[in-house]
């Protein structure tokens, strides 16, 4: 994988990660009006959460190749 590669790659990531984050907040905002039932809140915020990790351990992962770590 080539420096620009990478350097694409880790583009596309934090696109994903903010897209993540922006779910997150409508999450948080869906439940706080009351229009979803705490069980079914938790359950997607730990989805949520996970993907995030996930993408984020990639991140860091692309910007180690990129010798910005």
């Amino acid at each position: 994988m080539s420096h620009s590669d990478i350097g694409a790659y880790s583009k596309d990531l934090q696109r994903q990660r903010d897209s993540l984050l922006k779910d997150l907040k409508a999450l948080e905002e869906t439940y706080s009006k009351g229009e979803m039932r705490e069980e079914q809140y938790r359950e997607k915020r730990r989805e949520i959460e996970r993907a995030i990790i996930e993408v984020m351990d990639r991140l860091a992962q692309a910007r180690f190749l990129m010798g910005e770590a």
